[in-house]
């Protein structure tokens, strides 16, 4: 353990837990091997459909149990990046693990798994994660089929997981999108979309273009885009640390004028005070809220006929 100030962390070696989700046949397992030397977890049996190219070494099990013994060996020390094929299986491989290890807590009289189940799965699907990425130091890839759903006149993709799985899978990873094709060309969505989820971090964010592989190109889009995700974490930790001086400076006057609001003709004065302030990131934004919770707290409300601020009562 270790207590880090900002100017001592280091993300230059960070390791990226992903979710790349698609309609089945649109290139997800391809995609993910451009990562950094991966080695695939072949859940669904599928790698005879990859193109020889395009194959590394593989692990296929039968059991959650298998998994966890063939990810402690050479090959898988060896590698750089884990990725599950598919994500779906993995969840259903941890039902089953939960429901053997614990049947009179996990499983139901019916056979199927019990809300306890579902907290173990939860549970377990966190710690493997974490265990890959933090512990082991790898990148960790969940690859995901969609399932059209109707949501009212919307048409969305959702992961094909079993029950509420699919919403426990999202939290321990740092980046997801969606495989999209416009205009035969396919690209990530790193969303928002209405049509989709995906979770984008880093600076990495909406379309991002997967180059065409038919001409013989290198599979390595992953691998450069986890390399622009490192370079812009140290370029946003290098431009807070240029603006820190002037952000600081700026808070602790904006908590002067904040102390000084004690009625409605103060919290009128003080917006002006604010805005002319030397302000630096994200300093007026944060000092405009503690204002708000100001006159919150004293029991006031802007009025707009009178312009000025009233109480509320």
């Amino acid at each position: 353990m270790a207590i880090l100030e900002p100017d001592q962390m280091d993300f230059s070696g960070k390791k990226f837990s992903m979710i790349i989700a698609g309609a089945p046949g649109s290139g997800k397992t391809t995609l993910a091997m451009s990562a950094p030397s991966p080695i695939l977890v072949d859940l669904d049996k599928g790698v005879s459909r990859i193109k020889a190219m395009h194959r590394r070494t593989t692990i296929v099990c039968d059991n959650y149990e298998e998994l966890l013994q063939d990810i402690q060996s050479d090959a898988v020390k060896r590698a750089e990046t884990i990725v599950i094929d598919t994500g779906g299986s993995l969840v259903t491989y941890l039902q089953d693990w939960a429901m053997r290890d614990n049947p009179s807590l996990n499983r139901q009289k019916n056979g199927a798994i019990s809300l306890k189940g579902f907290g173990a799965v939860k549970n377990e699907f966190t710690r493997f994660t974490n265990m890959l990425q933090y512990t082991m130091d790898k990148n960790i890839i969940y690859i995901f089929h969609t399932v059209e759903e109707k949501d009212g006149d919307v048409v969305k993709q959702r992961l094909m997981c079993e029950g509420a799985a699919r919403n426990i899978v999202w939290q321990p990873c740092d980046l997801g999108c969606q495989l999209q094709i416009i205009e035969e060309k396919r690209y990530m969505g790193f969303g928002p979309d209405e049509h989709y989820f995906a979770k984008r971090c880093f600076g990495i964010r909406g379309l991002v273009e997967i180059p065409s592989l038919d001409d013989g190109g290198k599979n390595d889009i992953l691998t450069r885009l986890f390399t622009q995700a490192r370079e812009n974490i140290a370029e946003e930790a290098a431009a807070y640390k240029a603006e820190e001086p002037a952000y600081l400076a700026a808070i602790e006057a904006g908590r002067a004028i904040v102390a000084g609001v004690v009625d409605a003709e103060t919290a009128q004065a003080a917006g002006p005070h604010i805005k002319q302030l030397s302000h630096a990131l994200t300093s007026e934004k944060e000092i405009r809220a503690m204002l708000s919770a100001r006159i919150k707290e004293l029991g006031l409300k802007w009025d707009k006929g009178a312009g000025a601020y009233v109480s509320a009562e």
